[in-house]
């Protein structure tokens, strides 16, 4: 952790780049295009060019190219390349591994989207079903009367709720890995909202931004897609937690971010967590962005890892949702067909039979009991008699 910590301090642009023609040189050295650096640049800090905004970079780089002498009709794809590998290298001192562990994350992620009718009948939770209700409202008010359409709309909603889980964790260490921040590791096993300088060094932080320059404080960080995906009680976990990390670490500072969003208005922790501590700073949106990249462009930043990763990403996992669906329907047709129902009531039957003695808590029991009972049945059949006790 210290050495990560350190290379988070020495990663920082001004530090790796001493002006905006180092970093140009770079980034065409990056690309293998031959051409000299404007000489404009050499003088420049590095962030008047870095941190530029998209379209900027585009324009910028489009007549570059135009001057140097690229032809014409490569050169906005070009543009758009150099553009990207200029936001991509402003944020990550290595881009390219950057980019590979976060297409790995998201074709390991994808690879589990639904494929088959088993992944949307039942969730990892038995008790989470297919809800035969909702498939025909989506059937009929949605898609038609189309069931084939209404499951396609079913396995996005199961897939948009397994991305959502991922962007929540890539956020958190896609932001850890950009110049200047360490991801802070996960809090393990009973003891996890303690702080032990080895093993658990800075619960309730996702990103650590260690001190920067002389006189800077090390800054604690919890990230959130939204101001409304923590509840109440979250907040007032997560207030304790910052607080103590305070108190460990003296003179730190305190922020709770939500990235997407345009105002606090709506926030549904913020009172909780100033109730706790008031100097917590609660941010969002681009807001939260300057703070945890040191960019105007920290937004663009985020997006451009994730276009190139989502992009190559599905490539690489090859997932069709409409292949998906068509596969899905098809297994769900022969099943009914076999039962000789209808397709909904087919699933229907599937979501409500069940053993009776499991459906009611009168006589239910779980499978942990049933387990106990039985190690606790076999011990005594094991166990000698009475009589045989005696003998002895």
């Amino acid at each position: 952790m210290r050495s990560a910590l350190i290379k988070a301090q020495q990663s920082v642009i001004d530090r790796e780049f001493g002006t905006a023609a180092d970093f140009f040189d770079r980034v065409l050295r990056d690309l293998r295009i031959s051409g000299p650096v404007p000489t404009n640049l050499r003088g420049q800090d590095v962030r008047s060019f870095s941190d530029m905004q998209m379209n900027d970079l585009v324009e910028y780089w489009s007549a570059y190219l135009t001057g140097i002498g690229i032809e014409r009709d490569v050169v906005h794809n070009l543009a758009r390349a150099a553009a990207e590998r200029s936001q991509l290298l402003r944020a990550f001192d290595d881009p390219t591994a950057m980019l590979e562990w976060t297409i790995s994350k998201v074709a390991e992620i994808v690879a589990d989207l639904p494929s088959e009718a088993k992944h949307i009948q039942v969730g990892r939770n038995p008790g989470d079903v297919l809800d035969p209700y909702i498939l025909a409202a989506t059937q009929n008010l949605l898609c038609g009367g189309d069931s084939q359409r209404a499951i396609e709309a079913t396995v996005a909603h199961k897939a948009l709720m397994v991305l959502e889980g991922l962007l929540g964790h890539l956020h958190e260490e896609v932001l850890g890995r950009m110049r200047g921040n360490v991801r802070a590791p996960e809090p393990r096993g009973e003891l996890a909202s303690m702080i032990d300088a080895v093993s658990n060094p800075f619960p309730g932080a996702d990103v650590v931004t260690p001190p920067l320059a002389k006189g800077d404080p090390i800054c604690f960080h919890q990230v959130k897609s939204k101001t409304g995906s923590m509840n109440s009680s979250g907040g007032h976990r997560l207030a304790l937690q910052l607080v103590s990390l305070r108190q460990a670490y003296p003179g730190a500072e305190l922020y709770a971010h939500s990235l997407v969003g345009t105002t606090l208005t709506g926030h549904r922790t913020m009172g909780v967590i100033h109730r706790v501590d008031p100097s917590i700073i609660c941010t969002v949106g681009k807001s939260a962005f300057r703070i945890l990249t040191g960019s105007d462009s920290g937004p663009e930043l985020l997006l451009r890892v994730y276009q190139s990763a989502f992009k190559l990403g599905a490539e690489r996992a090859a997932y069709d949702i409409e292949t998906a669906s068509a596969r899905i329907v098809a297994a769900f047709e022969t099943e009914a067909a076999e039962a000789g129902e209808g397709f909904l009531e087919s699933i229907l039957h599937r979501a409500t039979d069940g053993s009776a003695a499991q459906q009611s808590s009168t006589t239910y029991v779980s499978a942990r009991a049933a387990r106990l009972a039985a190690r606790a049945s076999a011990s005594v059949g094991d166990a000698p008699s009475t009589q045989s006790r005696r003998r002895r």
